[in-house]
């Protein structure tokens, strides 16, 4: 019986080792902010990324709901006031939990409100940095259209009203609660140099 709770004690003592090297690197900030160009400085360290839009599309495509900007928009809004603020959270788990049988550390693209904050601290033993990437409205605006892609605002109304539908789930608040803050209304390369000043704190 001795034998038995040691080995169990050892167990125990190496899970709690495993656990102790999780990090979570996660990642927030307003639409057109940088939050890409930050996961990309990040995954530079050999850091595998979850982006959690891509949970709540899963469960547009269950649904056979057209995967539009605005139809993602009003799905997320609707998930998280039937099914909590942490929702999208919650979805994250399993692709989370399946990078982390490999890699000791996962980077969280996407953070929009302070429940998923306190989630993913309290789920992994509040082994979680959060990192806010920050520009002005008429900067995020104006690279929004420069970037052309299929879930970016043209007209500003639409850009006002995609803003103001993140903000609905949290976003200001989950911004304010970052770990570390930087402004990212300079160039490509000081972005890159302030992030990487960051991670020789954290790596």
């Amino acid at each position: 019986m001795y034998l038995a709770l040691s080995i169990k004690r050892l167990e125990q003592s190496r899970k709690a080792i495993i656990i102790s090297h999780i990090n979570i690197f996660a990642i927030t900030g307003m639409p057109g902010a940088g939050k890409k160009l930050v996961r990309k400085v990040i995954e530079k360290h050999g850091i595998p990324v979850v982006v959690m839009r891509h949970a709540v599309e899963k469960e547009m495509q269950k649904k056979n709901i057209s995967l539009t900007n605005e139809n993602l928009r009003k799905f997320a809004t609707e998930l998280r006031e039937k099914k909590g603020k942490d929702i999208v959270a919650r979805l994250c788990i399993p692709l989370v939990d399946n990078i982390l049988k490999k890699s000791s550390s996962v980077i969280l693209d996407g953070i929009r409100s302070p429940d998923e904050i306190s989630f993913f601290k309290k789920k992994y033993n509040g082994k979680f940095v959060l990192i806010a990437v920050h520009a002005s409205p008429d900067i995020r605006f104006e690279r929004l259209k420069k970037r052309g892609l299929k879930w970016d605002m043209k007209k500003r109304e639409e850009f006002d009203w995609r803003d103001s539908k993140e903000l609905s789930w949290g976003l200001g608040k989950a911004i304010a609660m970052a770990d570390y803050t930087v402004l990212n209304e300079g160039t490509k390369e000081e972005l890159e140099k302030n992030i990487e000043n960051i991670l020789k704190k954290l790596l």
